[in-house]
């Protein structure tokens, strides 16, 4: 199985409006054509897109993605970051009943279970799981434990080295990743960090994808860009192998 994941797009309030002197939406644009390419030379199962879908949560830039997602005819998750506005999200998804949209957040196939868990906390930068959310996903992973697991979040759960977005990243992840150990997920992917890594811990593999909207400069602790973009490409075969696509 194949899936690529996207994060952290930033879609703004109109088209016009630029952050950091990048149109995210030229960017978005960018990404869903090039996912349409690769599907031409190979098969992609499944879109898993990590959080901060808009910048502000304005319900016309949450019109706009899903309607491209929808023409990659892929089916994909949609998984709210600190940026988004989750009733804004709904509202949209019951209004113009995305069709490849995976309302679950849930995905199978003969050998994989693909999962998320939500660490936004509201009206803060920082991720946090309550215990509530990891006794849901512990719940899961046992019920489909016959599966190899991913597990997909919006905050990252190791530091990257970069100051300015470590100092928010998910603050109980030590949680996670016992819980994870525990029940021998495969998987991690995060977001929210605007730079692209790749850890292995014992038998899991740990990524941060790259942001589609802009990359941090990486060991910066003032707001500091730069202009590169791009996704992640993820095999998720015996041995998991990943390529990072910037641009």
């Amino acid at each position: 199985m194949k899936a690529i994941q996207i994060t952290d797009i930033h879609l703004t309030q109109s088209r016009e409006h630029q952050l950091f002197n990048v149109n995210l939406y030229d960017n978005f644009d960018t990404i869903c054509e090039e996912i349409c390419r690769i599907k031409r030379v190979t098969e992609i199962d499944l879109i898993i897109v990590s959080g901060d879908i808009t910048n502000d949560g304005d319900i016309d830039a949450y019109r706009y993605f899903f309607k491209r997602m929808d023409s990659c005819q892929t089916p994909y998750i949609t998984i709210a970051g600190n940026h988004d506005l989750k009733n804004n999200i709904d509202t949209v998804i019951t209004e113009i009943k995305p069709k490849y949209n995976i309302t679950s957040g849930e995905y199978n196939d003969k050998n994989w279970f693909i999962t998320y868990v939500d660490t936004v906390v509201k009206g803060e930068d920082y991720g946090f799981i309550t215990q509530n959310n990891l006794a849901e996903l512990e719940k899961r992973i046992i019920l489909n434990k016959k599966f190899n697991t991913a597990v997909f979040m919006h905050h990252h759960t190791i530091p990257v080295g970069t100051p300015i977005v470590d100092s928010c990243m998910l603050e109980n992840a030590a949680d996670l990743l016992t819980l994870c150990k525990k029940h021998k997920v495969k998987f991690i992917g995060c977001g929210h960090a605007h730079t692209s890594r790749i850890w292995h811990q014992n038998d899991i593999t740990i990524s941060v994808a790259p942001a589609v909207s802009f990359q941090w400069l990486s060991g910066t602790d003032t707001v500091k860009t730069t202009k590169s973009f791009g996704f992640n490409i993820i095999d998720f075969s015996e041995n998991i192998s990943l390529t990072s696509c910037s641009y």
